[in-house]
């Protein structure tokens, strides 16, 4: 298998798996909502199983990127930083570029999304913690006394 097509196939397991993700971090948003710590527990394992195989891919993705442009460029236009994945657009044939955009296209939208889903979660639970500090800071009145009373 080409090193191209190789890159191509990491690109959409990589897409693949980033679209899982977002889909375990909605669960974990409907968690947050509904106060099921057990469902936060399992979306929270799910997303660290998730979270090796897209990095690994994302890896090999950069790796097998810059492998295909020192195979369409000469040595001496290869840079030693990352390539840019338009960059490396020019120098494929009009098929292969047009699959490559799509496959980053679909990568970068998922990661958009994710980003968001993200902040979204942020939110909740940063809301969530502010909600529970000012409560107990009510009933403790600003924490002078004790929630139940010790004495029997």
């Amino acid at each position: 298998m080409s090193n191209l097509n190789h890159l191509m196939e990491v690109m959409a397991a990589e897409a693949e798996l980033t679209e899982q993700l977002i889909e375990v971090m909605k669960m974990q948003q409907q968690a947050l909502v509904n106060l099921d710590h057990a469902e936060v527990e399992i979306s929270v394992d799910k997303q660290q199983e998730l979270l090796l195989p897209i990095e690994a891919l994302e890896q090999e993705r950069l790796r097998l990127t810059r492998e295909v442009w020192c195979e369409l460029t000469p040595p001496p236009d290869a840079p030693e930083t990352s390539i840019h994945l338009t960059s490396l657009l020019h120098h494929l044939q009009r098929k292969d570029a047009d699959r490559l955009s799509m496959l980053g296209s679909r990568l970068h939208s998922a990661v958009e999304v994710m980003m968001k889903v993200n902040q979204a979660n942020q939110y909740l639970i940063e809301h969530s913690r502010r909600f529970v500090r000012e409560t107990l800071r009510i009933v403790t009145d600003g924490h002078s006394r004790q929630i139940v009373d010790h004495r029997i």
